[in-house]
């Protein structure tokens, strides 16, 4: 089986395990890896959300499907903004619609992201 041919729910497990890894970076002051992992733990529901709901615009990388989801009008502005925060762009100008919590990580904008693809993927999070 090639990587591109995994099924959703697999995507999801194999982000689960990307995020307790990120958060154990972080946790350990390696905020760099975490960030990094926050970002592939969300691509990777990305994946997973793709593989129901094909994008043909989000192109083939997490990187890609994150800056995309964020300049997609059609997605709720909490995912769009998760996502736009993920990929480490300059705040839009205006701000952010949806204010982010006090102490906001990336593996928060991740979990949220994970949670979301999964919902629209119709499938349960493991969260």
């Amino acid at each position: 089986m090639r990587v591109l041919d995994l099924p959703p729910e697999r995507w999801l497990n194999d982000a689960e395990l990307e995020l307790e890894n990120a958060a154990r970076a972080w946790a350990t002051g390696n905020a760099g890896m975490g960030r990094v992992g926050a970002r592939r733990a969300a691509g990777m529901a990305l994946k997973a959300w793709l593989g129901v709901h094909p994008q043909p615009d989000y192109g083939q990388s997490y990187m890609h499907h994150l800056n995309a989801l964020a300049d997609d009008a059609r997605q709720p502005p909490t995912q769009r903004e998760a996502a736009w925060r993920l990929s480490a762009r300059p705040q839009p100008e205006g701000g952010f619609t949806v204010p982010p919590p006090p102490a906001l990580t990336p593996m928060m904008d991740a979990r949220a992201l994970m949670d979301w693809a999964a919902a629209q993927a119709g499938l349960v999070s493991t969260h």
